[in-house]
């Protein structure tokens, strides 16, 4: 066996190895691998919402393909130009397949949070009348469901219960201003 073989292989078992540890030994975000008990491999992607081309699983993806390609250019006689050609070339192929499946996989991901910005000028009905501080609460549906909102009667006027409201606009992230519907 050729040197260059050995290297091929090598590089493809380490691809491998970081594979079958994100699969199978990883959680959501990546590698949980401790090293020396204070350092995860998972920290490095830490809050990552996308894939990126400089993560453990795209640069274990690119030396398994690289390797296996190395390989079996090696065994039918292709000179190392031919080897390392052919191995970057699958590489970075097979790399960049994965890295639009998982571009693919991130966008289907839902998000259940709602700007309140976007709900301005929708309806809600009051769930709870206005107390004496001026501050009632509004059932509003969204997208994702129906979400309940602080709200504020924006003439100062008394909220009953069910009453339809309008959101004028927002007051801070959890509260609304509404106007009663006439």
């Amino acid at each position: 066996m050729e040197p260059l073989q050995i290297l091929y292989i090598m590089m493809g078992a380490v691809g491998v190895f970081f594979l079958a540890l994100s699969i199978f030994g990883g959680d959501a975000d990546g590698v949980d691998l401790d090293i020396d008990g204070d350092f995860d491999i998972s920290d490095v992607e830490a809050g990552v919402d996308s894939p990126s081309v400089f993560s453990m699983k795209f640069i274990a993806t690119f030396l398994l393909a690289f390797g296996i390609a190395g390989v079996v250019v090696s065994y039918n006689g292709g000179g190392v130009g031919a080897q390392l050609g052919w191995g970057a070339g699958i590489g970075l192929a097979v790399s960049a397949l994965y890295f639009f499946i998982m571009k693919f996989m991130y966008s289907m991901q839902g998000s259940s949070i709602v700007d309140a910005e976007s709900l301005i000028g929708k309806t809600a009905i009051v769930s709870i009348p206005t107390t004496s501080s001026g501050k009632g609460q509004i059932r509003i549906s969204t997208n994702t469901g129906s979400t309940e909102y602080s709200c504020i009667e924006q003439n100062s006027k008394k909220l009953k219960q069910n009453q339809t409201v309008k959101v004028v606009s927002v007051v801070d992230a959890g509260t609304l201003l509404v106007k009663t519907s006439k």
